[in-house]
Protein backbone atom coordinates (compact mmCIF):
# COMPACT_ATOMS: atom_id res chain seq x y z
CA UNK A 1 0.00 0.00 0.00
CA UNK A 2 2.80 2.42 0.85
CA UNK A 3 4.60 1.86 -2.44
CA UNK A 4 1.36 2.23 -4.40
CA UNK A 5 0.57 5.50 -2.60
CA UNK A 6 3.91 6.88 -3.89
CA UNK A 7 4.32 8.86 -0.66
CA UNK A 8 6.91 8.65 2.09
CA UNK A 9 5.63 6.94 5.24
CA UNK A 10 6.96 7.68 8.70
CA UNK A 11 6.10 5.82 11.92
CA UNK A 12 7.22 6.98 15.33
CA UNK A 13 7.04 5.11 18.64
CA UNK A 14 3.37 6.01 19.18
CA UNK A 15 2.35 4.40 15.85
CA UNK A 16 2.23 0.75 14.90
CA UNK A 17 5.26 -0.30 12.79
CA UNK A 18 4.79 -1.85 9.37
CA UNK A 19 5.71 -5.52 9.11
CA UNK A 20 8.23 -5.75 6.27
CA UNK A 21 7.90 -9.44 5.37
CA UNK A 22 6.12 -12.58 6.48
CA UNK A 23 9.32 -13.81 8.11
CA UNK A 24 9.76 -10.54 10.05
CA UNK A 25 8.88 -11.83 13.52
CA UNK A 26 10.56 -8.98 15.41
CA UNK A 27 8.79 -6.08 13.69
CA UNK A 28 7.19 -4.92 16.94
CA UNK A 29 10.69 -4.06 18.21
CA UNK A 30 10.87 -1.22 15.67
CA UNK A 31 10.54 2.15 17.36
CA UNK A 32 10.70 4.35 14.24
CA UNK A 33 10.40 3.73 10.50
CA UNK A 34 10.73 5.72 7.30
CA UNK A 35 9.69 4.13 4.00
CA UNK A 36 10.28 6.03 0.73
CA UNK A 37 9.10 4.37 -2.49
CA UNK A 38 11.41 4.19 -5.49
CA UNK A 39 9.41 5.41 -8.50
CA UNK A 40 10.59 4.72 -12.04
CA UNK A 41 8.57 6.00 -15.01
CA UNK A 42 5.54 6.45 -12.75
CA UNK A 43 5.61 2.92 -11.30
CA UNK A 44 6.83 1.91 -7.83
CA UNK A 45 9.70 -0.59 -8.16
CA UNK A 46 10.97 -0.80 -4.58
CA UNK A 47 11.54 1.22 -1.44
CA UNK A 48 14.26 2.71 0.74
CA UNK A 49 13.58 1.77 4.36
CA UNK A 50 15.17 3.23 7.48
CA UNK A 51 14.43 1.45 10.77
CA UNK A 52 15.44 2.13 14.35
CA UNK A 53 15.01 -0.17 17.33
CA UNK A 54 16.44 2.42 19.72
CA UNK A 55 13.69 4.12 21.76
CA UNK A 56 15.85 7.20 22.34
CA UNK A 57 16.18 7.85 18.58
CA UNK A 58 13.44 9.34 16.47
CA UNK A 59 13.14 9.91 12.74
CA UNK A 60 11.95 13.23 11.44
CA UNK A 61 12.17 15.43 8.37
CA UNK A 62 15.92 14.95 7.92
CA UNK A 63 15.65 11.16 7.82
CA UNK A 64 12.60 11.36 5.53
CA UNK A 65 14.47 13.65 3.11
CA UNK A 66 17.49 11.33 3.23
CA UNK A 67 15.32 8.32 2.30
CA UNK A 68 13.56 10.31 -0.45
CA UNK A 69 16.91 11.46 -1.86
CA UNK A 70 18.22 7.88 -1.87
CA UNK A 71 15.01 6.67 -3.56
CA UNK A 72 15.32 9.38 -6.22
CA UNK A 73 18.97 8.50 -6.83
CA UNK A 74 18.17 4.80 -7.20
CA UNK A 75 15.32 5.60 -9.56
CA UNK A 76 17.63 7.59 -11.84
CA UNK A 77 20.25 4.84 -11.74
CA UNK A 78 17.69 2.23 -12.80
CA UNK A 79 16.68 4.37 -15.80
CA UNK A 80 20.26 4.41 -17.10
Amino acid sequence: KIMESRKTYGAESNEKPIKLSYEDINYEEYKAQIIAPIIMQGDPIGAVILISKDESKSMGEIEAKLAETAAGFLSKQMES
